[in-house]
């Protein structure tokens, strides 16, 4: 069953069971109030028909019994002591045993007790006998039909004298009654009909929302992430709708990281692979040139053989460099925290680099400000990092040139490294991608035999130690490479 058709049942019973359960009530809570009314009339009327015959006034009497039983189409009886009728005025045709006669007249004659039984039915006669009035509804075995009886004691001299009693036949109120019922069954199907159309409506409003989720869903298990679901309202449906494209979002921006991931571990298989190719294909060639006997002179056997170790060395640096990467990347690779003074170690990686530095005519010099602070960090770490920035200027400058490292506080509680080359420079559209493994733009890298990871090692570890490492170059006037590290916490 769809959810207009629920809301439509749901709508239509509730509204069935309260209307019905309100026209029950209404209608019983009408007639009696009406009948308690009407009883509490007669009883009113009574007292002064009694009051007059206490008194002696029958002329009175009988003119206000006839005018009574015109105006409120009552019978009027009055009783002696005895329970005998005097007199009966009013509804004369309704009366048991009567006969056919004008509505009006007297029974002086009748000798009827009123208060004996007739038709297995007593008559209200015990109570006026002692004084009470009281007001009796439902069958009178004096006439046809239902009748509200009122019964008024006369009194004189503090005693029962005898009674008055106004009769009204109830069929006058039943008909009032089913009236009414017939407003209520009339209101019952109105509210039917009103709730029909709410439900659709209401329905329609909840299902149009709950639809567009569907499709969103259905989309999203397609593989389609770009649906979304109008967010109409700010209730629980609208809460959803927004759950729901927030899921869809972040599934979409998920599903192209991955793609991103994918699309960059397949890059890296293919960089891999190239890199290892070209020291696998020397070494094998190589050694198969030594097993084939195409070597015969010890000198070319050497230098075969050191062009072997040469590229096997190659592949473990490219290995270990890959290793290392991964393992910062990854958070894996254990780094000690303590005060290094970074200006030791640039000192120190600068007589590393000095016979190379001076075998290809290039000038390295290192210098730094007075009372540099030091940094927090790993000391090997950080001068792989020194190792990986100057090797990496040293490759790309050419003879004559210089390369420079100089340290300086950064004015936000820690070190600047700058590392500066005469080289080519670095064009403006490559600056982003240098960072990137296995990137090699500059030619001079790849006569060198660069894997292209030393750089991506670089950002790494600065980035470990909570720094940041950034370039500035312009082409034909060499590259600056900035290192920003945090100083270490004063003793």
């Amino acid at each position: 069953m769809s959810i207009t058709a629920r809301l439509w049942v749901t709508m239509v019973l509730l509204v069935l069971a309260v209307l019905s359960l309100a026209g029950v009530v209404q209608s019983r809570t009408l007639r009696d109030t009406f009948y308690a009314q009407q009883g509490q009339q007669l009883l009113e009327e009574g007292r002064r028909l009694a009051t007059a015959l206490a008194e002696g006034r029958t002329d009175e009497v009988a003119r206000t019994a006839e005018n009574l039983a015109e105006a409120l189409q009552v019978n009027v009886m009055v009783l002696d002591r005895e329970g005998r009728m005097l007199s009966c005025t009013g509804l004369g045709g309704m009366m048991r045993g009567m006969g056919p006669g004008p509505a009006g007249g007297t029974g002086a004659g009748m000798r009827h007790r009123y208060g004996a039984a007739r038709h297995g039915m007593t008559y209200p006669g015990e109570e006026w006998r002692q004084g009470r009035e009281v007001v009796v509804r439902g069958p009178n075995p004096m006439f046809e039909g239902e009748m509200l009886t009122a019964v008024v004691p006369v009194l004189r001299d503090g005693r029962v004298d005898g009674a008055v009693l106004l009769h009204k036949p109830l069929a006058p109120l039943a008909a009032q009654a089913l009236a009414l019922q017939k407003t209520a069954v009339a209101a019952l199907g109105g509210g039917l009909l009103l709730a029909t159309v709410l439900s659709v409506v209401i329905s329609r409003r909840l299902s149009r929302p709950l639809l567009a989720m569907r499709r969103l869903a259905l989309a999203v298990a397609r593989g389609d992430y770009t649906v979304r679901a109008p967010v109409v309202s700010r209730d629980e449906v609208g809460q959803l709708a927004e759950a729901l494209n927030t899921l869809a979002e972040r599934l979409q921006e998920k599903i192209r990281e991955l793609e991103r991931v994918d699309q960059a571990r397949r890059e890296f298989v293919a960089s891999v692979s190239h890199e290892l190719r070209t020291p696998l294909t020397i070494i094998q060639g190589y050694t198969e040139a030594l097993l084939d006997g195409l070597v015969r002179d010890a000198g070319e056997k050497e230098a075969h053989l050191k062009e072997i170790l040469e590229e096997t060395l190659r592949l473990r640096r490219l290995v270990d460099e890959l290793l290392d990467l991964r393992r910062i990347e990854a958070g894996a690779l254990p780094m000690a925290r303590q005060a290094v003074d970074l200006g030791e170690l640039a000192v120190r990686v600068q007589e590393q680099f000095a016979g190379l530095a001076g075998k290809k005519g290039l000038v390295l010099t290192t210098s730094s400000q007075p009372e540099l602070p030091k940094v927090l960090g790993d000391p090997d770490r950080l001068r792989q990092v020194l190792i990986n920035l100057v090797d990496n200027a040293l490759r790309v400058t050419p003879a004559g040139g210089r390369v420079e490292v100089y340290l300086r506080p950064d004015g936000r509680a820690g070190v600047e490294l700058l590392v500066r080359d005469t080289g080519p420079g670095i064009p403006p559209d490559e600056l982003p991608l240098i960072w990137e493994r296995f990137y090699k733009g500059d030619p001079a890298r790849r006569r060198t035999g660069g894997a292209g990871l030393g750089l991506a090692i670089v950002r790494a570890i600065v980035e470990a130690h909570g720094g940041r490492v950034d370039v500035e170059s312009e082409p034909g006037r060499g590259s600056t490479f900035r290192v920003n590290l945090p100083a270490a916490p004063a003793a």
